[in-house]
């Protein structure tokens, strides 16, 4: 950024903190709570400003997911550094549900009404974990041999995703792959979404730490 403008540099940090200040709103109040006019009271900007750096609120929301997305994958990527495994990916995914459980719900929980995101600016942050967790199994020796798989064409749409993303999985490790990004991603959602009750809230690294022993690892 050394080559950058006095101008393209205060833009960056006008949209570093659209985004920041989206980030609080959500955390504060859900998805709800954020909005456009309130960003550009807090920036001290007219309200018509704020639509030179974002167009309108599904682009907010495209940068809030984009965003939450980069957060939790980062969060994931330090903690491998130390300790490489499935359970590590859980505990990590777990926690940063903990701190951001609107964030969360932003990106794994019920897609919001009349949105789509943009592929093109979703797709690579939101695939990031699912990439990590690919290579990990892959490197697995955990047994596979009495797993059975569906047959070739029913992983047809996983495996091409995987390739576009520079990975060619067997279909051993595409069915794991699966398995534990539906078990871990299972979890926490019923657990941030109080589908177990009262109660689990003090035991929820326990329940992670047996689930990822269950599936084996």
């Amino acid at each position: 950024m050394t080559n950058s403008t006095p101008r393209q540099r205060a833009r960056l940090e006008t949209e570093a903190q659209i985004t920041r200040i989206g980030n609080r709103m959500l955390d504060d109040d859900g998805l709800d709570g954020v909005s456009l006019r309130a960003i550009a009271r807090e920036l001290g900007i007219v309200s018509s400003a704020i639509y030179r750096y974002v167009k309108n609120r599904d682009e907010l929301l495209t940068i809030l997911i984009r965003d939450a997305f980069t957060s939790i994958a980062d969060d994931v990527d330090k903690v491998l550094e130390h300790d490489t495994s499935v359970l590590t990916v859980g505990v990590t995914m777990l926690a940063w549900s903990r701190r951001h459980p609107n964030r969360w719900a932003l990106i794994y929980g019920t897609p919001v009404p009349d949105y789509q995101a943009p592929r093109d600016e979703t797709v690579v942050p939101g695939t990031r974990i699912m990439v990590t967790l690919t290579i990990l199994l892959s490197q697995s020796s955990q047994q596979t041999c009495n797993s059975q798989v569906p047959p070739a064409h029913a992983l047809e749409a996983l495996r091409e995703g995987l390739r576009e993303l520079g990975l060619e999985p067997d279909d051993q490790v595409i069915m794991r792959t699966v398995a534990v990004w539906a078990a871990i991603v299972g979890l926490i959602n019923a657990l941030r979404f109080g589908q177990f009750g009262p109660g689990v809230e003090l035991v929820e690294d326990e329940l992670m730490q047996g689930l990822v022993s269950t599936l084996g690892f």
